[in-house]
């Protein structure tokens, strides 16, 4: 049975089974653009399947607005959660899954809510959090100095198309055969966003000229989001022999500082840091050539469980795929059964270890193939 309404600014919907087991799933979807009209959204048809077919219950929240706004989103799914316990019951277990910004949710969910939820699975997520707004104005800013040409971030949206159009990206040459200039910032892409691993390519020219939309849609750096980005601290690199992989790269990129009171989750819960202090299993999927969200931040979060002692609640698997969260049917199910399984006491399930060698990485998971599959790509 379905049942929907409003929490304060937020749209929800739940659904319950004929048959309820129990137990809960709270789902977070991702970035809804950036208007006023919020929505709520349903669970990947495969996911929502499975969760009735074994009788979960599950609910999503739209969010109170919509953007990059994961701390917010936090806020808000916890409060479905205890809406749904006041109408149907505590559950026995409560699961989180998200996809994209909805990643991020799940992270913050298990780090900051202990107790809240018994286990997480993230689809493409945003897992590192606000380090992946960073990494879209290190995209514009790697691409400025490797062209030559500074984008006139003080002119407005229209100038600053304009300059990327007619002079920056002619200096880089199309994706998909570029010039000297466009394989050095190709190579710094690939670096900058996990190494050499298989369908890079494909996403790379994907999402070549896509990837620029934070700053010629923002480029005054108006909104809390492009106000909260910042390159300090990045390391540029390109591979040896493409003109880029000194130190003179990462002395000369222009390095934008973020507005530090939108970094304080404190002050502006719109972005809000990752710890790795993870409280329970978290299971994630990440394709391996997507650059909309790249694999590098399932490395960073990696390293931040590591720090944090949480390494052993942390299970990763690669998709060999160029795609944005497009997991097949097989790949969702089996993620979603063994996060259950190893919830309910069973061994720590398989994973892919992402801070090694990905060139030919994503082979266990990946059910069925992509057509067109790269292989080993070095």
């Amino acid at each position: 049975m379905a049942h929907s309404g409003t929490l304060g600014q937020a749209a929800y919907r739940i659904e319950m089974p004929s048959a309820w087991n129990g137990e809960l799933l709270l789902w977070a979807h991702g970035i809804h653009g950036f208007g006023p009209e919020v929505r709520a959204e349903n669970p990947p048809p495969a996911l929502r399947r499975v969760l009735i077919s074994q009788g979960y219950a599950w609910a999503a929240s739209s969010f109170s607005e919509n953007g990059f706004v994961p701390g917010i989103a936090t806020n808000d799914t916890l409060t479905l959660k205890q809406y749904f316990a006041q109408q149907f019951g505590r559950p026995k277990r409560t699961y989180i899954a998200g996809a994209s910004m909805g990643g991020n949710v799940v992270t913050l969910s298990l780090e900051n809510f202990p107790g809240e939820f018994d286990g997480g699975l993230s689809f493409c997520g945003v897992v590192a959090g606000e380090e992946w707004i960073d990494y879209l104005l290190a995209w514009a800013m790697a691409a400025e100095f490797i062209a030559g040409v500074e984008l006139p971030l003080d002119e407005g949206p229209a100038k600053v198309t304009e300059v990327l159009e007619t002079q920056l990206l002619p200096v880089m040459g199309p994706a998909e055969a570029p010039t000297p200039n466009g394989e050095a910032f190709r190579s710094v892409v690939r670096n900058l966003t996990g190494g050499a691993r298989p369908f890079f390519v494909e996403g790379y020219r994907e999402l070549f000229r896509a990837n620029f939309g934070l700053i010629t849609g923002d480029p005054g750096r108006n909104l809390p989001m492009t106000r909260a980005a910042t390159t300090a601290g990045i390391e540029f690199r390109a591979d040896p022999g493409l003109g880029f992989d000194g130190e003179a790269m990462n002395q000369g990129v222009r390095r934008l500082a973020a507005d530090s009171d939108q970094r304080d989750p404190g002050r502006h819960p719109y972005t809000a840091p990752t710890t790795g202090q993870i409280s329970g299993p978290l299971l994630t999927l990440h394709e391996t050539g997507d650059l909309t969200v790249p694999v590098s931040m399932e490395q960073s979060y990696r390293s931040k469980t590591i720090a944090a002692g949480t390494a052993d609640l942390l299970v990763q698997r690669l998709i060999r795929s160029s795609s944005h969260c497009e997991f097949s049917d097989g790949e969702i199910t089996r993620a979603w059964d063994d996060l259950v399984a190893w919830v309910e006491g069973g061994a720590r399930p398989a994973g892919d270890d992402v801070s090694g060698d990905l060139s030919d990485s994503g082979k266990a998971f990946t059910n069925p193939p992509r057509p067109n599959d790269p292989g080993t790509t070095r």
